[in-house]
């Protein structure tokens, strides 16, 4: 499942790498639920975060064999290696951003008093 915000912010789109290995969902659980009128609910926070974590992963993997074709000379264009890295480099601060901003809830939440 593409979570297309998250994808379209990296730049990545549907694009999969192969060297990610994703384990397939069992028959028995789906990641759309559908509600009482027919109408499908979106994927759970968890859900969304895996995938977007797995795309920062293969943007990342993307990245590393492009610096390796740089190296081994496989790659003529130094321009494309320097704007998969970049990717790769966005993609993982805005990870990381929104990380630092989910332990800020987390935290704000653990302060509350009830």
């Amino acid at each position: 499942m593409a979570v297309d915000s998250l994808n379209n912010f990296t730049g990545r789109g549907g694009i999969r790498s192969g060297a990610v290995r994703v384990a397939p969902l069992s028959s028995n659980q789906s990641t759309e639920a559908v509600g009482p009128k027919g109408a499908t609910e979106r994927p759970g926070f968890s859900t969304v975060m895996k995938d977007f974590v797995g795309d920062v992963n293969a943007v990342q993997f993307k990245a590393a064999h492009a610096i390796d074709q740089m190296v081994t000379g496989e790659a003529a264009d130094v321009h494309q290696v320097m704007v998969a890295v970049e990717e790769a480099g966005i993609a993982l601060d805005l990870m990381l951003e929104i990380r630092n901003r989910v332990m800020d809830g987390y935290q704000e939440l653990i302060r509350m008093q009830v």
